[in-house]
């Protein structure tokens, strides 16, 4: 188990309640605490991390404040009071079921990216986490355009492979995931070998 799934897991309670503390959106706070660990799972696999606890809450204020800034240059329109508070209700919140069963999809995603070679592993989260584009991996990374695809290519495969051995659709794993259309053996052998 990685350091960061640890730290986050011991200290998930205390986190949620850190990230109460920078918002009134109280229904976003398991979704930024999500975000939180991703964003911290990534970072993980790219450098090592001294202060996993600190760095974990420096990342869930960093990650609720670029929303809360987001949210205030967005248009909003007044609420007028409402008598039935089930006009309010939220009828699509997640069922104890659904968060037990993100949480394990987390955790199976997690295993699926550190299964990755670590120059794949590198251009796959800076594409898919950090939503960088392939030039500037490629600058990141000091190698091509190309190699940068390839390598997201090879993770996406990768990934994908390893979910549906988990018994799993690579598409109940949303953006992250985005499903692979299916390439030639040879094409997919260049692909999984590219370890530069």
């Amino acid at each position: 188990m990685s350091v960061i799934m640890k730290v986050f897991q011991e200290n998930e309670i205390a986190l949620k309640r850190f990230i109460q503390r920078f918002t009134s959106a109280s229904h976003n706070v398991d979704d930024f605490a999500q975000e939180t660990f991703l964003k911290g799972f990534a970072a993980e696999l790219r450098m090592q991390i001294n202060e996993p606890k600190a760095f974990l809450f420096k990342i869930a204020k960093n990650v609720v404040l670029t929303e809360v800034r987001k949210d205030a240059r967005s248009p909003r329109g007044y609420l007028k009071d409402i008598d039935d508070i089930s006009q309010i209700l939220d009828e699509n919140q997640a069922t104890t079921e659904d968060w037990l069963d993100g949480r394990k999809k987390l955790i199976l995603f997690s295993k699926a990216v550190a299964q990755l070679t670590p120059r794949c592993r590198e251009a796959f989260l800076m594409r898919r986490i950090d939503n960088l584009q392939y030039k500037q991996i490629a600058n990141r990374m000091d190698i091509s355009v190309s190699a940068v695809e390839k390598h997201v290519t090879t993770g996406l495969l990768m990934c994908n492979k390893y979910l549906r051995a988990q018994g799993y659709k690579p598409s109940e794993f949303g953006a992250a995931i985005k499903v692979v259309k299916r390439t030639p053996k040879d094409e997919y052998k260049k692909m999984v070998k590219c370890d530069e």
